[in-house]
């Protein structure tokens, strides 16, 4: 039991649930796991043949004039692309959720909204909400992988499209929880080029934690990856593995998760990474970060750093930075709070005010 719940935890669940209905289903394939048992042999497991495409991990491409309706890319046909909204002339953006979201849930639908609202883009979002309901647990090692697998089928798509070709330096790819993993290992199946940038949201603790780069996000994965750090070290990764590392609040714990149960405080602070980047991407005062050599300096408002050593955290941050960085945020929405200026105090906020 306890194993089931951990890995609950770390693929950000909101909610548990192991009772069991008043009317059972029929079918077997149906039921909901009711055991560590069951976790190893469920529905959630991806059926074969295991090869990609696969039929229940889908490319949806959003644009402005689809923004409401995605169209769905077939990478085995090439006037899929042709014949669709995909404009090389637009940022393109290629979206992993974590486990438990798809295309229609939030932060996917939030994300398109706030992109839309500040221009044209591509945006494709890769949806296998319907492949794994619940945790399938002798699949966790190589799920990713394959998952990468069928990302980097993508990518090598659009990179040699005969008429819309977008070269993987040109891409900018964001991943939740663990969607930021199954990016890190799209590097290894790339037949050519390298992805532009990755943004990791709080890649989840689970599966690698730093001990291979073959196997984990890191910087040697795409030209430019940054990481926003919220639950480090607890169900996020503590890092740092990008170019460029942040630590929200400190990284740990966010203000505004308090809750009446750690459960929900520690998935409070998993997922609020989400809406920090999202707002970034149109945040009018923006997340100001200051590199700090250790979280005990920022804690105790020890750092100082100079003006011209902020940069922007989020959708608008320089490939230029590297190292780690601290930001402090409001403990709700605005969460940006700006430039910090002279009158800089880097923790006015307690973890959970």
């Amino acid at each position: 039991m306890v194993a089931s719940v951990q890995w609950l935890f770390l693929l950000g669940i909101t909610t548990i649930q192991f009772t069991v209905t008043k009317t059972q289903q029929k079918d077997d394939r149906e039921k909901k796991p009711q055991s560590v048992r069951d976790l190893f042999n469920t529905t959630s497991c991806i059926p074969p043949p295991f090869r990609c495409p696969h039929p229940q991990m889908q490319f949806y491409l959003y644009t402005r004039s689809t923004q409401e309706k995605g169209e769905l890319l077939n990478t085995l046909d090439n006037n899929s692309l042709t014949y669709s909204r995909f404009n090389t002339k637009y940022p393109t953006k290629i979206v992993v959720h974590g486990f438990g979201g798809g295309r229609n849930l939030s932060p996917s639908t939030d994300m398109r909204k706030a992109y839309f609202t500040r221009g044209n883009y591509n945006i494709i979002i890769v949806d296998y909400g319907t492949l794994v309901r619940e945790p399938c647990l002798s699949q966790i090692e190589w799920a990713p992988r394959f998952a990468s697998m069928c990302i980097a089928q993508l990518v090598d798509y659009l990179q040699y499209h005969p008429v819309k070709p977008v070269a993987p330096e040109r891409i900018h790819t964001i991943g939740y929880s663990v969607g930021a993993h199954i990016l890190g290992l799209v590097a290894n199946h790339l037949n050519e080029g390298k992805l532009g940038r990755i943004t990791g949201l709080d890649p989840t603790i689970f599966f690698y934690m730093g001990n291979n780069r073959s196997r984990d996000l890191d910087h040697t994965d795409a030209l430019f990856v940054d990481i926003l750090h919220t639950g480090a070290g607890i169900l996020g990764q503590w890092g740092p593995n990008g170019h460029a590392d942040f630590y929200v609040n400190g990284g740990s714990s966010q203000p505004g998760c308090a809750h009446d149960t750690i459960f929900q405080t520690l998935s409070c602070d998993h997922t609020k990474v989400t809406p920090y980047f999202i707002e970034s991407i149109n945040s009018p005062v923006g997340f100001w970060a200051g590199p700090c050599p250790n979280l005990l300096s920022y804690l105790i408002g020890w750092c100082e750093p100079k003006d011209t050593e902020y940069v922007l955290m989020g959708e608008h941050l320089t490939h230029r930075a590297r190292g780690v960085y601290y930001v402090t945020t409001n403990a709700k929405p605005p969460y940006a709070r700006g430039f910090p200026g002279k009158s800089r105090r880097l923790r006015s906020v307690t973890p959970y005010s």
